[in-house]
């Protein structure tokens, strides 16, 4: 490690022996690079944050979200108090979100509003007396809030990237020698258009402009979290191609995303289960290897609801790695209705173990379509159930097509046989048509495995392994879990716990997401400031025993 107090006293001797034998443009010059030299704000040393003493700071915190969705600092999402909650949880450091409306007007730009300035003053003021360090973040840039991939004219409109690079740089001229501050975060989940160059490039115009008026400050650079509208490579962790001085590298993680995200009407994702979970498959990627082929098609017209058992399938082959299940409409024509679908497993013996998982259809969250020629369409009917109103449906294709549950993957043992069987119903089914119900078998691209803590540390593993490498800090700005996880026994406080485990053995700075919102926060009821009356209190009381 430097020893800063060592290097701080070389300069000095260096700088007062230049002062006595240069010229005054000579001396001008030595008094910049001695001033350039010494800072009082967090530094990165090689894989490290130190502190103007060279120590190692370990960033250890939650986001403030600032109700970014709305174009105006919140009056209600925290206050001074809140400052010392973080702090009384162990933390030193939030994640404060701004929205650039905050700063600007679209019809006003570059003309930067008192407002802003006087709100993030008060702020800073707050996190200063409680010793708490801010990365500033920006959450929604110019050309839009970046997350879910609305945020394309950031990247088409070049006049976006020239007002977030000079707000930046209003920013870091402002605050440039406030040591409270961690560092700035330029842009929150970037979703380039076309190509991670794009990103590349941004990244590099974001840093040099910084630059040109803070030297010092630590800049959080994050990775793609995708590339909208291309099937661009997977490199370099979607991380971005730049240099310079003092960069942190930063990564979100929300894996399993059905199991973080579930329940939420706007994530479509339906029930995401229990953590943690065995009988649960965790797995980037797989290949289709084969199905169950021999079960019975649906007649083609027009016909009722009528049962189909399926034909056991038994396991017999080392390349089946996972299994999902899959609803067939295949040249349906017509319209095909499936309901009230349930998959089985038998033992060697041929004896019934257990359900592996019933679909009554109430939602088609956890299901995708897919048409090998585009035509047709998948979805969720209200109007047409076997025992309620609503299944799932099938029509208008022409091609090979299917609904997957994707968010239902199981592993299937050597020896047992599967077996799913279920109810269709058909309108107008075409006399070429294949509409079944079948379990497709994949053989997966990596390790296989289940939802646990071993999962969760192989997940973190890539990113440390990386950061290894790049001998640069690593930061995982956002991880947490929305509230229907800590509800009806779906083991939320163990995954928070075993993150924090992991977390904290590998030293990985890190920040919770997030302190004040209805979704994800630890306090909820985002039009009045924080209560613990109204609050995740298991959630608090487990970072307060973990962080001190």
């Amino acid at each position: 490690m430097i020893n800063r107090k060592i290097i701080t006293q070389y300069i000095i001797i260096l700088f007062v022996i230049t002062l006595f034998s240069c010229s005054k443009d000579d001396e001008k010059e030595a008094v910049d690079t001695y001033t350039s030299n010494l800072t009082e704000v967090l530094q990165a040393d090689g894989s490290d944050i130190i502190d103007k003493n060279g120590t190692k700071v370990f960033l250890k915190g939650i986001a403030f979200g600032n109700d970014f969705w709305f174009d105006t600092p919140s009056t209600t999402h925290h206050n001074e108090i809140d400052f010392q909650r973080v702090k009384n949880m162990g933390m030193n450091t939030i994640r404060f979100y701004l929205n650039y409306h905050f700063f600007e007007d679209d019809a006003n730009p570059y003309n930067y509003k008192q407002t802003a300035w006087d709100w993030l003053d008060q702020n800073i003021a707050w996190a200063k007396k409680n010793k708490i360090y801010l990365i500033l973040n920006m959450h929604t840039p110019q050309g839009g809030y970046q997350s879910q991939g609305n945020g394309g004219a950031l990247w088409d409109i070049a006049e976006n990237q020239n007002r977030l690079i000079a707000l930046w740089q209003a920013i870091a001229e402002r605050y440039k020698d406030e040591e409270i501050i961690a560092g700035f975060g330029p842009l929150n989940e970037p979703v380039p258009t076309v190509s991670k160059t794009k990103w590349n490039l941004l990244a590099q115009k974001l840093i040099d402009g910084i630059r040109q008026v803070d030297k010092h400050h630590l800049l959080f650079i994050e990775k793609a979290i995708y590339i909208q509208g291309s099937n661009e490579a997977y490199n370099n962790l979607n991380f971005p191609d730049v240099t310079g001085e003092n960069i942190v590298y930063e990564f979100h993680s929300y894996e399993p995303f059905a199991y973080t995200h579930q329940l939420f009407d706007w994530a479509n994702l339906g029930d995401g289960g229990k953590y943690p979970d065995e009988n649960y498959v965790e797995t980037s990627s797989g290949e289709w290897y084969t199905a169950t082929f021999n079960n019975t098609n649906l007649n083609s017209g027009t016909s009722n609801w009528t049962y189909f058992e399926g034909v056991k399938y038994t396991i017999n082959d080392a390349k089946i790695d996972y299994a999902i299940p899959a609803l067939i409409g295949e040249k349906a024509g017509g319209t095909v209705f499936f309901d009230d679908v349930i998959i089985k497993e038998y033992d060697e013996n041929n004896s019934f173990v257990r359900d592996i998982k019933f679909f009554d259809f109430n939602t088609k969250n956890g299901w995708g379509f897919w048409s090998a020629n585009t035509i047709g369409e998948g979805g969720f009917s209200e109007s047409e159930g076997r025992t309620d109103t609503s299944s799932i449906y099938i029509k208008n294709t022409t091609s090979d097509s299917n609904m997957s549950g994707y968010n239902y993957k199981f592993i299937p043992k050597q020896g047992y046989s599967y077996q799913i069987s279920g109810w269709m119903k058909g309108e107008n089914i075409a006399q070429n048509a294949a509409c079944k119900l079948r379990i497709d078998f994949y053989t997966a691209n990596n390790n296989v495995m289940t939802r646990n803590k071993s999962y969760l540390a192989t997940v973190l593993q890539e990113y440390i392994n990386w950061a290894k490498v790049k001998k640069a800090p690593l930061y995982l700005g956002e991880f947490g879990l929305g509230i229907h996880c800590f509800q009806n026994n779906k083991g939320g406080l163990q995954f928070v716990e075993d993150m924090l485990d992991l977390i904290l053995e590998n030293e990985l700075h890190f920040t919770y997401h997030a302190y004040h919102e209805d979704a994800f926060g630890l306090y909820y009821g985002h039009n009045a400031l924080p209560s613990i009356s109204n609050a995740n209190s298991g959630l608090i009381n487990l970072l307060t025993r973990k962080l001190n």
